[in-house]
């Protein structure tokens, strides 16, 4: 159970985005992926929103979603803390019961490739 998989989020202001993207894309061992996208807030503190976000009544955060080994999400968090610690951050993890890709069939991929118009004239 320890070093299950498990799902990772992370809850970060839109000025630490750069910061947790670089972050994420130099760690070691390498993460395999993770997905990102823009959201808004509503929390407790509102002291240290701009003043746009306080006009808003919520505040820009970034979401990033990992799915990884339950030590790797752990150390990730720990390596944020040291290297690229972000005021009102927050995480949390998750257990996934499953994990998988699915794969394209030829006519899939075909359909999809910037040169498959090219490929299917005569």
């Amino acid at each position: 159970m320890e070093n299950s998989l498990c799902k990772i989020t992370l809850l970060v202001p839109a000025s630490g985005t750069d910061r947790i993207v670089e972050l994420m894309l130099a760690s070691e061992p390498l993460l395999s992926g993770f997905t990102m996208w823009s959201a808004d807030g509503h929390g407790e503190s509102f002291k240290s929103a701009a003043i746009a976000e306080q006009v808003r009544g919520r505040v820009e955060r970034t979401v990033f979603m990992a799915v990884m080994e339950r030590l790797r999400a752990k150390a990730l968090i720990e390596e944020i803390g040291k290297k690229a610690p972000i005021p009102h951050m927050a995480y949390w993890i998750e257990p996934v019961l499953e994990f998988g890709r699915t794969t394209a069939t030829d006519e899939e991929r075909e359909s999809t490739e910037p040169h498959a118009a090219k490929k299917r004239q005569p």
